[in-house]
């Protein structure tokens, strides 16, 4: 079987990419081999060698958020186990000891968006939808999942994103707090690097992951709870 995920190293930074063939679902075994990836790169960074992240999806999509088999299957234990996983690998983004840039090559829906709006600096294709879809297909939005958009989004996106399962791209991603930055799609990569890059010459890497866990502290406090609440949450 392939691996779903790849890992590379160049001038200190990794870039780890999700390509399943499909649409990049948050599957435990794709939780499995990100946590992995990002294992490799924490490793790497406590020697020095690795200085940024660089998290991409394949060319038409980021991710199309989490496995529906596993919520179709019908076992409790199994998509709490999986809901937990996904916004564990976001919190994991918001709190890495390097940069992490996104690079949203395709669209980003659900957890996949969740996910993007997890890392320092979010590269995407100006074609590329972002989206929180739960409300279109009959499924509530986890606490976990408001408060990363709740930290990340204009009070106004964060609202239709919510509530009306609306659809940003472009311009529209930009103002409303989805992504940095929207570039054509065959450059998204090498932009994304090229900020990582940037960041890996250019920053303290101490002083940067101190200053984001201050920043960040109420959201991540309030994300935590989230995620030790989804049992409840979810109870029934």
């Amino acid at each position: 079987m392939s691996p779903l995920v790849s890992y590379e190293l160049n001038d200190a930074v990794a870039t780890i990419t999700m390509n399943d063939g499909k649409v990049n679902a948050l599957s435990p075994a794709m939780q499995d081999e990100l946590n992995g990836a990002l294992d490799q790169a924490t490793q790497g960074a406590s020697g020095g060698e690795v200085k940024a992240v660089v998290l991409a999806g394949s060319p038409k999509v980021f991710s199309g958020g989490f496995d529906l088999s596993v919520f179709a299957a019908g076992d409790p234990a199994a998509t709490l186990a999986m809901l937990a996983g996904g916004f564990e690998l976001s919190v994991r983004c918001l709190s890495f000891p390097v940069p992490v840039v996104m690079a949203a090559t395709g669209h980003a829906i659900a957890m996949g968006s969740f996910l993007l709006l997890s890392g320092d600096h979010r590269v995407g294709a100006a074609t590329a939808r972002c989206q929180a879809n739960e409300v279109k297909i009959g499924m509530t939005l986890p606490i976990a999942a408001i408060e990363i958009m709740r930290m990340r989004l204009t009070p106004a996106t964060f609202q239709r994103a919510i509530a009306m399962a609306a659809t940003f791209s472009g311009d529209a991603a930009v103002a409303g707090g989805w992504l940095d930055e929207a570039v054509e799609a065959d450059t998204v990569l090498s932009r994304a690097q090229e900020v990582a890059a940037e960041a890996a010459g250019t920053l303290h890497a101490g002083a940067h992951v101190a200053s984001k866990l201050k920043a960040r502290a109420d959201a991540l406090t309030a994300i935590r709870a989230g995620i030790d609440g989804l049992a409840a949450e979810f109870a029934g």
